[in-house]
């Protein structure tokens, strides 16, 4: 019995050092590195965009979005959120640029931000007469 627990107990550290050197010797390669570096910037501006562009949202609408309906954007230098019925809404969509800020808003047919220019500062909001 005693010779069955000690083979039990030198397979069980055979398996381990094995395990330590398969994930010693395993390396990530520049393609996966480059896959997470994406997803980190992907999911960092989805983060952003979903903040920002939901917080315009809900200042103009006076009602809070949550999932988008649609998104839209290269995920790496913007991204478009699109709500369906929010508030007194039908639609709400925001643009966000990385770096740059929301670059567009608007709400169904009203542009309260719109900023064409490839840099710099979004333009003034653009009031209307009516809420």
């Amino acid at each position: 019995m005693e010779s069955q627990a000690v083979k039990a107990g030198l397979a069980f550290a055979v398996l381990m050092i094995v395990g330590f050197i398969l994930v010693g010797t395993t390396r990530e390669t520049p393609q996966e590195k480059m896959q997470g570096a994406f997803l980190q910037t992907s999911n960092m501006l989805a983060t952003l965009a979903l903040k920002k562009c939901g917080e315009a949202v809900k200042a103009e609408t006076g009602s809070e979005p949550y999932t988008p309906s649609q998104t839209d954007g290269d995920h790496m230098s913007h991204v478009t959120l699109i709500w369906e019925n929010i508030g007194s809404a039908k639609r709400a969509e925001c643009r966000y640029v990385m770096d740059q800020g929301i670059s567009l808003l608007q709400i169904d047919d009203r542009k309260v931000i719109e900023n064409t220019a490839a840099t710099g500062t979004a333009a003034p909001a653009q009031k209307s007469a009516h809420h």
